[in-house]
């Protein structure tokens, strides 16, 4: 038989059992919590007894450096470093209101980790809970400043910022602006823009760029064009999926070719790297990023390269073939549930279909009255015909029945 799994008892169980309790007789600031289904046991994933939380969370904790806080501030649940830090050992943390990376007063597992680095640990104290030299206090303190520098900030730059650019830098305390128009055009910006300085252009557009794909074939293998490299265009790309204002495309052009190229490589992340894997070719570059209202095309540029030996697609060609051959594909799928349906209403009848079932919904859409009322026709014939077809006798059946009358 398969051995359980034992759970390591947290800190809050070893002092509860140290001090005569047990299962069915325990505080009523603490619960058991069933495990898996399999009845309330010290051995769970919870290391035995939990905090109740509605209690914990009005309890006081205290940081290593005396700033008092409330359970409802902590966080309790982080594994690191085969450490639970959580309430049940006293080990739960709350977010540094001072943001201090280089603390030396926290456990120095959390000095190590960048992500949790402005986290520090709490212990729950008996001191009553103060307001005044509180995290509370402190984080609202330091919001408040955190405004004052963004208006200064805001001041120091006339105006020309933008909130969906500006950014507070947790390490040098300081508000930053990185213009990104990609971000822009994201969610569709319209309007004043603060940092152009003007009324965003009412037309719109898109950003569009060529994609150049160098590719060996693999088809090629083991022939005597082995190694082979083909070369293609694809066209007229889109950056975004929707029509974004010309300003916004104007700049993305200007600014955006990383952005691009990051997306671009993103999208055939999985053909580079099995190309650097088996020592294939395969490249990518982006060309001609533009800003235009339409798709346009060059067609002596396409001829040229093309007699150049690139072959040369668009991509507004290339979606309007996916396009179609989806609509086939649907086209398809109905046709075969319409005839699945007419079949099964030959069989058993219009009449045998469940109200509000999915199969009579779909024939009151799909067929209609008319097409029903034929195919009820054809049922009643078929029925017909059936009862009136001669019932042919076996010579084995007369001998049977010869036998049994003797």
């Amino acid at each position: 038989m398969e051995e359980k799994q034992k759970f390591k008892q947290n800190l809050l169980t070893r002092g509860l059992l140290a001090s005569g309790y047990t299962v069915e007789n325990h505080p009523d600031y603490v619960v058991l919590i069933d495990n898996y289904g399999n009845g309330k046991s010290l051995d769970n994933y919870h290391g035995g007894f939990s905090f109740e939380r509605k209690w914990i969370r009005e309890q006081t904790f205290m940081t290593p450096c005396g700033l008092l806080c409330k359970g409802r501030q902590c966080h309790s649940g982080l594994w690191y470093m085969g450490i639970e830090w959580t309430f049940e050992n006293d080990m739960a943390t709350v977010g540094c209101p001072y943001e201090k990376t280089d603390c030396k007063l926290k456990h120095e597992y959390l000095q190590k980790n960048a992500a949790i680095r402005s986290w520090c640990e709490v212990h729950m104290t008996a001191e009553e809970y103060r307001y005044g030299g509180s995290v509370e206090e402190l984080e609202k303190f330091h919001e408040k400043e955190i405004r004052e520098k963004r208006e200064a900030f805001r001041e120091e730059r006339g105006g020309r910022v933008c909130r969906e650019h500006m950014t507070f830098d947790r390490d040098t305390q300081k508000w930053q602006m990185h213009y990104d128009p990609y971000r822009c055009g994201q969610i569709r910006c319209g309007g004043l823009c603060p940092i152009l300085g003007h009324e965003l252009d009412k037309k719109k557009g898109n950003v569009f760029y060529d994609l150049k794909i160098r590719q060996q074939r693999a088809d090629l293998d083991g022939t005597l064009f082995e190694g082979q490299v083909d070369t293609r265009i694809i066209r007229g790309r889109k950056l975004f999926s929707h029509p974004v204002s010309m300003d916004i495309c104007r700049a993305c052009a200007k600014l955006c070719r990383d952005e691009i190229e990051w997306k671009v490589r993103m999208e055939y992340s999985r053909e580079l790297f099995h190309a650097e894997y088996y020592g294939k070719e395969f490249s990518i570059e982006v060309l001609d990023i533009r800003a235009e209202r339409r798709e346009s095309r060059d067609l002596m540029q396409d001829l040229e390269d093309i007699r150049s030996g690139i072959r040369v697609v668009h991509a507004s060609d290339m979606e309007k073939l996916k396009a179609k051959a989806k609509k086939q594909r649907r086209e398809k799928t109905h046709e075969a549930a319409v005839k699945r349906l007419e079949k099964k209403l030959l069989k058993e009848g219009y009449g045998s279909l469940k109200e509000f079932s999915l199969d009579k919904r779909h024939a009151d859409r799909w067929l209609g009255e008319e097409r029903i009322a034929q195919l009820e026709r054809q049922r009643n014939e078929m029925e017909k015909e059936r009862r009136e077809q001669p019932f042919q006798i076996s010579l084995s059946d007369l001998e049977g029945e010869e036998a049994e009358g003797a």
